[in-house]
């Protein structure tokens, strides 16, 4: 749900794993009605990347950059890898090509679960093309490995 602010209400529900999560702007961010929050990881060292998988990368210079910073890089795509980020449970969701409909809830999960979420140029947008999901911390560190 949108307004003339943005993105007013995300929903992502996995239903397979019995699992949902969803925001309002201002209202915070919930997993199965429990609050979530992104991580507090401060550095790329160890970092839990993940990404829809290493075949949509169009080059893997910026993939390499993030293995050469440290990260672990898993494949846990699209809705469940944000969820994962929203929750705690991985430190960042990195997206070369994603469309709306894979991102449009994302704006306000990520705010609202205390993270960013950005393309690759660091505007917030919902409009698809590029995906970063992550906390503060790891925000600008993360964009400057993918803009190099």
């Amino acid at each position: 749900l949108a307004d003339e602010y943005g993105p007013a209400i995300g929903v992502l529900n996995l239903p397979a794993l019995d699992e949902c999560v969803w925001a309002g702007r201002g209202q915070g961010c919930l997993a199965n009605g429990q609050p979530a929050k992104v991580s507090t990881r401060h550095d790329l060292s160890g970092a839990c990347v993940v990404t829809s998988g290493v075949d949509y990368w169009p080059s893997t210079s910026q993939l390499d950059r993030l293995v050469e910073h440290g990260t672990i890089i898993r494949t846990w795509g699209d809705a469940y890898g944000y969820a994962l980020v929203a929750t705690g449970r991985a430190d960042a969701m990195v997206d070369p090509v994603v469309n709306r409909w894979d991102v449009a809830a994302m704006p306000t999960i990520l705010a609202e679960a205390g993270g960013v979420f950005s393309d690759f140029t660091g505007a917030v947008t919902d409009d698809g093309g590029t995906a970063l999901a992550t906390n503060q911390n790891l925000h600008p560190l993360l964009l400057g490995l993918l803009t190099t």
